[in-house]
C-alpha cells in the first residue's frame, strides 16, 4: 500500500506535483507557504541509493531557506557535513586548493542524499503539503472543467487514484515522466556521460574536509567524506566520470576494473591507501550527461530541477539549481494562479507573464551552464588525443550539443 505523510481525503489540488526529491520538495514548500493545496508523489516507497553531492559555499543560504539555521544547537546536521574547500588536479598535474574559510558562508556541504531529501520532504508536510509515497504517476488527461484542467492518475501495486488539479509540476529528475507522457521531447545531444560510484569505509580517522576533483585520461575522478554510518565507520565516496562508450567505463561498471584505474589516479588513490579504505558495497551507476527539455512549460504544466535541464556534476549545480528553481517556479505558478478568475478557462501557459518569466529564465540557466562547462574543460589541456577530451574540447564549437536558438 503506498504512504501518505499527510493523510487527506482530497483529490482536487491547486498543483500536483510528480517527483520528490528536492525540485519538488521546493517547489511544494513554496506553493503551500502561499496556502495552495498541494499533491507531492513520491514513486519510491523505501529509499534508494543516491549518489552524494557537494554544495559550494554560495548554496548554503538556500539551504538554510529551506532547513532552517544549520549552526542551531538543536538542530541535526544529518545528511550535512561540513567541507573546508576543494582540492583539484586538473589544468596541470599539481594540486590546486580552494579555502571555504574565506568566503561569506566560512564551509561547503557534502550531502547524503536520501537523509537531505527526506529533510525537505518533512519541511514540505510542515509547510501543509500532502505527501503520497510509493505510488508512481501513471498518466494525465486535460479536463473540460471550470476550476480544474488536468485528469492525473496515480497508481501503486494494488490500487489506483484519480486526482484533478489546476497545475502540473514534473519534478521526475532526468527520465521527466510527466514531459515524456505530454510528448515533449528533449533537444538532441551526443552527450554519454555516465557515473560510477564506489563506497568505501575505514575504521580509522579520516580528518580530510575537502571536495577532491582529478583529471583523468578517461574522465575525471570525485571524491569526498560522508556522514558515518551506524557502524560509526568513516566513509568516503568515490566516483569516476567517463562516456558510457568508452572502454573506461565497461571497465568501472565491475569493482576490479574501478580499483584498477583507481590504481592509476594521482592523489585519490593514494589518499584511500594512506587512511586503509576498503571498498564498502557495489558499484553503483547513474546517468550524468547534460540534457534539457526543448520546452520547460507548457498549457499548465511546469518541469522543474532535472526534469527541466540536467547537468554534468562538473558544475556542482545539481543540488543548488534544483531549489533555486524550485522556489521560483512555486513563486511563478502561484503567482498565475493568483490572476486566474474564479472560474472559466485561464491562461497558465507560455503567454501567462509569470511563466514565460520563468521559461525566459531556464534558457538563460542553459546558455550560461553550456558556456561554463565548456570553459572548465576547456582548462584541461592534457590528453588531447583521448576520445573523453576531444569531445568536450568540440563542446565549445557546438559540436555535441544542439539547443533551440
Amino acid at each position: 500500500m503506498p504512504s501518505s505523510r499527510n493523510d487527506r481525503a482530497d483529490t482536487n489540488w491547486d498543483a500536483v506535483i510528480v517527483g520528490a526529491g528536492p525540485a519538488g520538495a521546493a517547489t511544494a514548500i513554496t506553493l503551500a507557504k502561499f496556502g495552495r493545496r498541494v499533491l507531492l508523489v513520491e514513486e519510491r516507497a523505501a529509499p534508494s541509493f543516491k549518489l552524494g553531492e557537494s554544495l559550494p559555499p554560495a548554496a548554503i543560504g538556500l539551504v538554510r531557506h529551506f532547513l532552517g539555521d544549520l549552526e542551531s544547537p538543536e538542530r541535526s546536521l544529518q545528511g550535512l557535513f561540513k567541507t573546508a574547500g576543494n582540492i583539484s588536479l586538473w589544468a596541470t598535474g599539481q594540486p590546486d586548493s580552494t579555502d571555504f574559510f574565506f568566503t561569506p558562508a566560512g564551509f561547503g556541504l557534502c550531502v547524503e542524499r536520501l537523509a537531505f531529501d527526506e529533510a525537505l520532504r518533512s519541511k514540505a508536510i510542515e509547510a501543509g503539503t500532502a505527501v503520497l509515497k510509493g505510488i508512481r504517476f501513471e498518466s494525465c488527461s486535460r479536463i473540460t472543467d471550470p476550476l480544474f484542467n488536468w485528469q492525473v492518475t496515480l497508481a501503486s501495486e494494488t490500487q489506483t487514484q484519480s486526482h484533478r488539479a489546476r497545475y502540473l509540476v514534473d519534478a521526475s529528475g532526468r527520465r521527466a515522466a510527466v514531459a515524456r507522457a505530454l510528448g515533449v521531447p528533449f533537444s538532441p545531444s551526443d552527450d554519454r556521460l555516465f557515473a560510477y560510484a564506489q563506497w568505501f569505509s575505514c575504521v580509522g580517522e579520516d580528518d580530510d574536509r575537502h571536495t577532491r576533483i582529478e583529471a583523468a585520461p578517461h574522465g575525471w575522478w570525485y571524491s569526498n567524506r560522508l556522514p558515518g554510518d551506524e557502524n560509526n565507520e568513516t566513509r568516503r565516496l568515490v566516483v569516476l566520470h567517463s562516456d558510457k562508450d568508452l572502454p573506461a567505463a565497461r571497465m568501472a561498471a565491475s569493482a576490479p576494473g574501478f580499483g584498477q584505474q583507481l590504481e592509476h589516479s594521482t592523489h585519490i588513490g593514494p589518499l584511500l591507501k594512506a587512511r586503509n579504505y576498503r571498498p564498502s558495497g557495489m558499484i553503483r551507476g547513474a546517468p550524468a550527461n547534460s540534457q534539457r527539455l526543448q520546452d520547460f512549460c507548457g498549457d499548465a504544466w511546469m518541469a522543474v530541477g532535472d526534469a527541466a535541464q540536467a547537468y554534468d556534476p562538473l558544475s556542482s549545480q545539481g543540488i543548488d539549481k534544483a531549489l533555486r528553481t524550485g522556489s521560483h517556479a512555486g513563486h511563478m505558478i502561484h503567482y498565475a494562479l493568483e490572476d486566474a478568475p474564479p472560474q472559466g478557462a485561464a491562461d497558465l501557459g507560455s503567454h501567462n507573464p509569470y511563466i514565460q518569466q520563468y521559461a525566459e529564465q531556464q534558457d538563460q540557466l542553459w546558455q550560461t551552464y553550456l558556456s561554463q562547462r565548456s570553459y572548465f574543460y576547456d582548462m584541461q589541456p592534457r590528453w588531447p588525443d583521448q576520445p573523453f577530451w576531444q569531445r568536450r574540447h568540440r563542446q565549445g564549437d557546438g559540436a555535441v550539443d544542439s539547443h533551440p536558438a
